[in-house]
């Protein structure tokens, strides 16, 4: 099964044309998406707030684009929202999961026979002050230690902006989730987490600092010795590949991707072309095309 994945293609308003041209030229049987997938700068919806020009540029851009791919092809997508676009807005991608493309947040979802692919988007406290989509990382380490972080920001989840302080010593963490998506596994599967693990090449940023999820890493392990783990697909820090030199890292053996972004409305799309072997035993995932 040949796959399309990419992530955070809000970094450019041209990025989602270029990944369905992309996907389509390369044949591709599957896309998928590790959030952020609203573009930062929404000129056109310049008198809305950021809630309703979201909401705008999901009704007549994004979501068109989706419906306009169905018509053409049975093409699935797997996607999700990332720490950049407002859970207030997650309602008007609701109306369409299953139909066209599948949400995959806090789920497990067939990706192939035999392979589901289970998805998580929160990430662990960033310097920004949108909140929908933080918590802290673990009870132990809510973040990582010597890191810039911002408690104070806004949440969208009323379908409001409403001002909220993050609680660090919450019990309600990155790790407590990933216990419960874990009680969802039957097989083998490939994790999509918007966040990529910790001290690796894939969470390194502009400044040199590590800023992944240690919750993320420690699922990562568990579940590659588990033997159950084919591959995990990261997003979020968009220059950690060019600051690192690359776009994978293995733990436990088992292949973690991050392709990286590239910002701008000149910029073109990073994205990896996977090859699912799923006819195997264990099934196994290998990169074809790294155009990051």
């Amino acid at each position: 099964m040949r796959l399309i994945y990419t992530a955070d293609i809000h970094a450019s308003p041209n990025h989602l044309a270029s990944l369905i041209e992309i996907s389509l030229s390369n044949k591709a049987e599957g896309i998928i998406v590790g959030g952020d997938i609203i573009p930062h700068h929404l000129p056109q919806f310049s008198g809305m707030d950021i809630i309703g020009a979201q909401a705008a540029y999901l009704r007549s851009v994004f979501i068109p684009t989706f419906q306009k791919l169905k018509q053409r092809t049975t093409l699935p997508v797997y996607l999700d929202m990332g720490n950049d676009d407002l859970t207030a807005n997650r309602p008007l991608l609701e109306a369409y999961d299953g139909n066209l493309f599948s949400l995959l947040h806090m789920r497990r979802t067939q990706l192939f026979q035999g392979v589901d692919v289970l998805g998580y988007m929160m990430v662990p406290p960033t310097p920004f002050h949108r909140k929908d989509w933080e918590k802290p990382d673990t009870s132990t380490f809510p973040h990582r230690p010597g890191n810039l972080v911002q408690i104070h920001g806004y949440t969208t989840e009323n379908g409001r902006m409403e001002k909220v302080v993050l609680d660090l010593q919450s019990t309600d963490t990155i790790e407590t989730d990933l216990a419960l998506l874990s009680k969802q596994i039957r097989g083998p599967f490939v994790l999509v987490a918007h966040s990529p693990p910790s001290d690796t090449s894939l969470d390194i940023t502009g400044f040199g600092t590590n800023v992944g999820s240690l919750a993320v890493r420690n699922f990562i392990a568990h579940w590659a010795q588990k033997g159950l783990l084919i591959a995990a697909l990261h997003g979020h820090i968009h220059e950690a590949p060019s600051i690192s030199g690359t776009t994978q890292a293995r733990i436990n053996g088992v292949l973690c991707i991050n392709p990286g972004q590239n910002q701008g409305p000149q910029s073109h799309l990073r994205y990896m072309i996977l090859d699912l072997e799923a006819g195997q035993r264990p099934p196994a995932i290998t990169v074809i095309k790294d155009a990051a």
